[in-house]
């Protein structure tokens, strides 16, 4: 038991046993604490007790759902509104609810585990809050422009400037949307008389996820 207490206390994930009658917080490592921003001292207390500001989210209600079930339950990218320093913060939390059962088969407590995602969320976040003025930038620009997600290239956004090259000109190619996309090289290719750019679209990580296209008659 000695040795279980020492891997809990020093696993690098956020971990806690709730008792299931009352949610009572039985075991809590170092890693959950800095997570919920707690003490020590919140050790037997009841999770309303210390944290009295998730009682109108959906997590007790979780809790009592897996041990009325015995199922367990995950959820990716989680927000929680957490009191801390006399103010609410959020953080975002991947995390899994496990039941623990008795002799009786009955669940007797929950394992928690969890995971601090808010980097990766709220680059998520951002990404999405970018696309209304990518949108905008294409949909107002005085040149044709085309944004292609994904590399099975589905047009994401057009203008109406490119929606007539493409009806006077067929030849915007395949070919060079892969290669920019697969490359991440900008490229730039003229066809009867029409000078098309290729650009990589990256997301916030940095990882290619487009190309934005634009198209320029020669004078």
């Amino acid at each position: 038991m000695r040795k279980y207490i020492n891997l809990f206390n020093n696993a690098p994930v956020a971990m806690a046993v709730f008792e299931a009658r009352s949610l009572k917080l039985d075991l809590v490592n170092p890693a959950m604490l800095q997570l919920l921003k707690r003490e020590k001292s919140i050790l037997g207390t009841r999770l309303l007790e210390f944290m009295p500001e998730v009682a109108e989210q959906p997590y007790p209600e979780i809790l009592n759902n897996v041990i009325r079930t015995g199922k367990p339950y995950k959820e990716s990218g989680a927000k929680v509104y957490l009191r801390a320093n006399d103010k609410l913060e959020t953080i975002f939390i991947d995390y899994s609810l496990t039941p623990i059962f008795d002799k009786n088969n009955k669940v007797r407590a929950v394992f928690v585990v969890s995971v601090d995602v808010g980097e990766r969320e709220m680059s998520k976040l951002g990404l999405e809050e970018s696309e209304p003025n990518l949108r905008a930038l294409v949909m107002s620009a005085p040149v044709a422009m085309a944004v292609f997600k994904g590399d099975s290239f589905i047009v994401q956004i057009v203008n109406d400037r490119m929606l007539n090259l493409w009806n006077d000109n067929k030849k915007l190619g395949i070919r060079e949307l892969q290669h920019v996309f697969h490359n991440g090289v900008s490229y730039a290719v003229e066809n009867d008389g029409i000078c098309f750019s290729y650009t990589p679209l990256r997301d916030a990580a940095g990882k290619i996820s487009g190309v934005v296209v634009v198209g320029n008659k020669k004078d």
